[in-house]
């Protein structure tokens, strides 16, 4: 009975720490080396945020929170042409525009070698933006 009891008080702890990522944020695009945007997965854990890229032959990038030097939000909305509207009532639809919300993260950090590297973080859904700017409040935001 004693043993059980003291094995339900340690289970808990065992637990919490098996528990590293902080949130994961699905469906985004990233951006590294300027010119290859990929969709991605982004998960903050606890020392490090870590992008995954599930539909590219690359695996994944991993950056330290130490190695943050600077990050900074914006958001811009675009205007576009209907093109689906246009496509299901015909040659009409193309008087129509749409608004488009972009989200975008910036992460300067340095790489493993000392280099300065950039991070883009692209997406459309608002509701990444306070758990991200959350997350990052630790690192010095560049206005």
């Amino acid at each position: 009975m004693l043993l059980g009891t003291s094995f339900a008080f340690a289970a808990p702890m065992l637990h919490q720490n098996s528990a590293h990522a902080a949130e994961e944020f699905r469906d985004l695009y990233c951006l590294f080396d300027v010119n290859q945007k990929f969709p991605c997965n982004a998960s903050f854990f606890r020392r490090w945020l870590k992008f995954y890229f599930p539909r590219t032959g690359r695996t994944s990038e991993k950056i330290f929170y130490r190695d943050i030097i600077h990050w900074n939000y914006s958001d811009a909305s675009l205007i576009k042409r209907d093109y689906d509207l246009a496509r299901r009532i015909g040659v009409i639809g193309l008087l129509f525009k749409k608004v488009e919300h972009m989200h975008v993260f910036t992460i300067v950090y340095e790489d493993n070698f000392g280099d300065r590297r950039v991070a883009i973080l692209d997406f459309d859904d608002k509701q990444y933006v306070q758990p991200m700017k959350a997350l990052l409040s630790d690192v010095a935001e560049v206005n």
